[in-house]
């Protein structure tokens, strides 16, 4: 009887393959569906089934204010391989707060792998979900596909 055992790969290792991993699941979905449908069904089924996951996520944070989103975002991103962290100031009497990704696991996997930049297909949906939810608002003043050192959204409540 023959055995084959797996090689063991160090945990970090395995850590930045699953990172990878999951930074790819969004792109690689939105490709197969305009192989399978064609670009604009592909786009439209990309769209619901986005849609649907962005209410099930934003679900969890329903009733609490955008610094607690903030702050569970602070918690929870980098054990998704991001470099992130928060600012909050007063502009005008009213809470803001700077969100700054210095590291994104999204665009660092597209890139590898050469496809497009993932921002249309993650970023500016959860940005146009997350006022369309009245979660908040984001408006994105630094891009790093656009040469900057990081991406850098403003964000508000919603009115």
């Amino acid at each position: 009887m023959m055995k084959a055992v797996g090689k063991e790969i160090p945990w970090e290792k395995q850590r930045d393959m699953l990172i990878e991993m999951t930074a790819l699941k969004l792109p690689l979905l939105f490709q197969s569906l305009v192989s399978a449908y064609g670009p604009e069904k592909g786009k439209t089924i990309y769209d619901e089934l986005f849609e649907v996951n962005f209410k099930k996520r934003s679900s969890r944070f329903e009733g609490k204010d955008i610094g607690d989103i903030m702050m569970a975002e602070i918690d929870m991103f980098p054990a998704m391989g991001w470099k992130i962290w928060v600012e909050k100031c007063e502009e005008k009497g009213c809470d803001v707060w700077y969100e700054h990704l210095g590291k994104c696991p999204h665009l660092e996997a597209t890139r590898k792998y050469t496809l497009p930049d993932p921002c249309a297909l993650i970023c500016d949906m959860d940005c146009v979900l997350g006022e369309k939810y009245k979660v908040a608002h984001w408006e994105r003043m630094k891009h790093m596909p656009a040469g900057d050192d990081e991406c850098c959204f403003r964000i508000t409540r919603c009115p």
